[in-house]
């Protein structure tokens, strides 16, 4: 039997439905609910203890809304968008992308991290090893089912998974750019999953700038036929980059630069167009969050650095995700990658 002040009394049956499905906004959970004075108290606990998700766009200002975090002195706003967060119909599911800079030499590294935060799904960048000489008994012994596909010294991408991985395609499907391996996808827990590591540029007078903007190119070809609408589907890895101002630590500086060039966020923003969503942006707006840090400048130290690394998820995936971080705690270890490990986490 429901208490008369828990949210399932309050509200009809359509609209609890709603809320674990697609979300119900404030304004009109007030026009539902039996008891409008009790509403907002009823909301607030069970925001507090984690059960809702809030969801804002500021009234449509945004393209994609931002999580709204519980705080004392936290409001709603009538278009503010509020979720049902049931813990025992919903896994959580944790998925990271880290360009690990050789994995061999960072192998302690990811071993221990995997230890202590136990992701359901890895998608590592710039491995560094062929095929050969890949790190397979050690990952298995730490619980990891892998697939990769790796040249010696360069490049390289491969994907750990706990659950069972499906339909692996190695490199772009048209055979694009097979002498580098540099983009691996798969199906796991019944999302598409796509590992990128797309090229640096080096600069902008330089051939391998044109490479970039040509592989980003292609790459919005794969993703057009890799993301059903229907299905979950996440695109990560290193970008190389910097989507916006406040992804780099100083704007003047880095402008019209490789990995903050104009001709470069317009191929990235052409992705992002086929349907995904930046998902560390919807729970972090802060300027000064960065995934990579120069080794030869100490970077790190003086907190100079670029967001480069991020997961682009589909509406179907991007609505069920509870948070995304970027772990700083891994690039301040010994011998770190000069990049941080970007972990998201979803209800499946």
């Amino acid at each position: 039997m429901t208490s008369p002040e828990s949210l399932e009394y309050l509200i009809p049956k359509d609209i609890r439905k709603k809320l674990n499905c697609t979300g119900v906004s404030f304004s009109e959970l007030r026009q539902k609910c039996k008891s409008p004075e009790k509403l907002t108290e009823v909301i607030y606990s069970q925001w507090r203890i984690g059960t809702i998700r809030v969801e804002r766009d500021w009234n449509g200002i945004f393209d994609s809304p931002e999580i709204v975090l519980y705080n004392n002195r936290a409001c709603f706003l009538p278009s503010d968008r509020i979720f049902i967060e049931s813990e025992h119909s919903q896994t959580s599911w944790k998925v990271v992308t880290w360009n690990v800079n050789s994995i061999r030499t960072r192998l302690p590294l990811l071993l221990n991290w995997l230890e202590e935060n136990k992701p359901n799904v890895v998608c590592l960048q710039e491995t560094k090893v062929d095929d050969s000489q890949f790190p397979i008994w050690e990952i298995n012994q730490s619980g990891y089912e892998l697939t990769f596909y790796g040249q010696k010294s360069y490049n390289g991408v491969a994907i750990l998974s706990k659950e069972p991985i499906k339909e692996v395609q190695k490199g772009f499907r048209n055979g694009y750019d097979s002498k580098n391996a540099r983009l691996i996808s798969a199906i796991i827990s019944g999302v598409r999953i796509v590992n990128v590591y797309v090229p640096q540029g080096q600069n902008t007078e330089s051939e391998k700038f044109g490479y970039k903007l040509e592989f980003l190119k292609e790459l919005k070809h794969e993703v057009n036929h890799l993301n059903d609408a229907k299905k979950p589907f996440a695109i990560m890895g290193d970008f190389n980059i910097a989507p916006n101002a406040k992804d780099v630590w100083n704007e003047e500086i880095m402008k019209n630069k490789v990995s903050f060039h104009p001709k470069e966020h317009v191929q990235l923003e052409e992705i992002s167009k086929t349907g995904l969503t930046d998902i560390f942006r919807k729970f972090d707006q802060r300027p000064g969050q960065f995934s990579w840090w120069d080794f030869r400048t100490h970077g790190f130290e003086r907190g100079e650095g670029m967001r480069i690394d991020y997961i682009l998820a589909n509406s179907v995936l991007t609505s069920s995700c509870r948070t995304c971080i970027i772990d700083l705690s891994a690039r301040a270890q010994d011998r770190p990658s000069d990049h941080a490990p970007v972990v998201g986490e979803f209800n499946l």
